[in-house]
């Protein structure tokens, strides 16, 4: 089966992604070598849907899910937008893409459980002691991480009555939405009180308020 992955740069002609080596695919992945080639099924899916005028963005990234976030990152900052990004992680030697990040945010706060680097604390709490503090009063979260990070900030969020964006990342076999292997749970008016939808497809990012937390 395919490994779903975010891209993290895109250029003309290029891009790239960043991946963590967990099993045998991600390890086969790391022995190849320049001029190797594979099947690659791209792009897929939905993107983030940028704040409007004089809305600031606060950016959110955990662990491996960092490095997607430097698109939106660049995105937003061409377009004049405010951006306050935590980068998180659980040690120091964990924190991925800094620089790229603070070249395109206005200001930044590195966050590890351990304190070996920034704020000790998780990402969340960060975001609520740090940067909350410092932002304007008109801000949205965009956020790709663990899952336990996100449902903290979507939490944050629905208490604060702020806009959320996360991307998940669940398990893909097809990505053409056929499998429904990625399936995750939105909020419906029905007797259920939801409905699935796929994370290839309809996804990856979602409003935080239409999921159904777990």
């Amino acid at each position: 089966l395919r490994r779903p992955f975010a891209v993290s740069e895109c250029e003309s002609k290029s891009f790239s992604f960043t991946y963590r080596i967990v099993g045998e695919g991600t390890k086969e992945l790391s022995l190849m070598k320049k001029g190797d080639t594979t099947s690659v099924l791209a792009p897929l899916g939905n993107t983030y849907k940028l704040p409007g005028k004089g809305t600031e963005a606060v950016i959110v990234g955990g662990g491996c899910g960092t490095p997607s976030l430097c698109l939106l990152a660049k995105t937003l900052k061409e377009k004049n937008i405010t951006v306050h990004t935590v980068v998180a992680a659980r040690e120091a030697c964990s924190l991925l893409e800094s620089a790229t990040l603070k070249k395109y945010s206005d200001t930044i706060t590195f966050s590890t459980d351990d304190g070996s680097k920034g704020y000790k604390g998780n990402a969340v709490d960060a975001v609520r002691d740090i940067v909350l503090p410092k932002a304007g009063d008109k801000i949205e979260f965009f956020a790709c991480g663990p899952y336990p990070m996100l449902k903290g900030l979507a939490a944050l969020a629905d208490d604060l009555e702020i806009k959320a964006q996360v991307s998940l990342e669940e398990k893909m076999a097809c990505g053409f939405g056929a499998c429904m292997g990625c399936a995750v749970k939105i909020k419906a008016d029905n007797d259920d009180g939801y409905v699935y939808k796929r994370v290839c497809h309809e996804g990856p990012v979602f409003s935080s308020d239409e999921l159904v937390w777990e």
